[in-house]
């Protein structure tokens, strides 16, 4: 998926972004729901909760940003939060992830990553929860059935269909 993903990347962004916001037709806050969405997929997916190196994190990083064809952020480890529930967080004026030291969780780097892709849904609407959940399935491997049944399940924007390259192709 990661080979289909650095051809087409930019479709997600667009066209995917664009079909999951109008199946959605809302663009509400879906923060607490997505918390539990994410808990029940890596209970089932345990690749997610695998905890990186430094380098093996800004390796990720880089390879998200490349298949986008963008400039990856820095990565920087902090302490730790005020709130205990924030491991980490995209500073997207600055373009950075910023991560609590211990919480180099694979599953957060992608998250913190799919908010410096979408700044624009920073309250994990539908654009930011297809975005991500592309990128789980590009970088960990998980199958779209189980995505898109746990999105449903937690009463999450589901779409998750990919741009078909052929359709790509034609459209050309």
């Amino acid at each position: 998926m990661y080979a289909w993903l650095r051809r087409f990347a930019g479709s997600v962004l667009t066209e995917g972004a664009v079909a999951a916001l109008a199946q959605s037709g809302s663009s509400q806050d879906c923060r607490a729901a997505l918390c539990r969405w994410e808990d029940a997929l890596f209970a089932q997916y345990p690749e997610g909760h695998r905890i990186m190196t430094t380098p093996e994190a800004t390796a990720l990083i880089e390879d998200v940003f490349a298949a986008f064809g963008r400039a990856a952020p820095q990565l920087e480890l902090v302490p730790g939060f005020e709130d205990p529930r924030i491991g980490g967080f995209a500073d997207v004026k600055r373009h950075r992830i910023v991560i609590e030291n211990g919480c180099l969780y694979r599953f957060l780097v992608l998250h913190e990553a799919a908010h410096i892709l979408v700044p624009e849904d920073r309250h994990h609407g539908p654009v930011f929860i297809y975005v991500l959940q592309t990128l789980y399935r590009a970088f960990l491997d998980v199958p779209e059935t189980a995505v898109r049944e746990l999105l449903t399940q937690h009463g999450l924007p589901s779409y998750t269909v990919l741009p078909e390259p052929e359709s790509l192709a034609i459209a050309a």
